[in-house]
């Protein structure tokens, strides 16, 4: 059976989760991390999970991904601010997205990139989070726009990112397009 990945949907439903996660966690952590550590914390979890699934949609491993996730894990003490800590989440979700799992056409990259952190920026500017509830919204609001990098880029443009399919699938792929281009001749 040939699988595809749906990085899209697969992103729209994972914020979905993460934004109705978020609630019950930053109440969880409120009662052991002092401060807006206690919001910082699951944001930080949700990224690197969906830094995971971004490995899993591109050829590269997890070990690419660690040393920045790891950087931000270090400075989340420090971080006091809200525009800060989400720049720089923002800034190594695009560092890991396009630098790391899909390198390729790294102009038009750079500037979906940009596009997609201005955006970012933006709701979190207009929806100005200082409750649970709105900031459970910039979550899932924060997933949403990281699904449109996946309405610029298609799967298929991803290249390798596909899940491998099962090699009888391939070697029929590979007789049909044989098939196809002797048909045409």
């Amino acid at each position: 059976m040939k699988t595809h990945p749906k990085p899209l949907q697969s992103t729209v439903i994972f914020g979905l989760l993460c934004g109705l996660l978020f609630i019950p966690f930053s109440l969880g952590l409120g009662l052991v991390v002092y401060g807006p550590q206690a919001l910082f914390l699951p944001i930080w979890l949700f990224v690197t999970l969906y830094s995971c699934f971004l490995t899993r949609w591109s050829p590269v491993g997890i070990q690419p991904i660690i040393f920045p996730l790891l950087l931000i894990l270090m400075a989340l003490p420090w971080v006091e601010s809200t525009t800060l800590f989400m720049s720089l989440i923002v800034g190594t979700l695009s560092w890991i997205r396009s630098g790391l799992c899909f390198p390729s056409n790294m102009v038009k990259r750079i500037v979906v990139e940009i596009m997609l952190c201005l955006l970012n920026g933006g709701l979190l500017s207009i929806l100005n989070p200082t409750t649970l509830l709105t900031w459970a919204m910039a979550v899932w609001m924060f997933f949403l726009v990281q699904a449109l990098y996946f309405v610029f880029f298609e799967p298929k443009e991803l290249g390798a990112a596909s899940i491998k399919a099962d090699p009888f699938e391939y070697a029929r792929e590979q007789a049909e397009n044989i098939l196809a281009n002797q048909t045409q001749v």
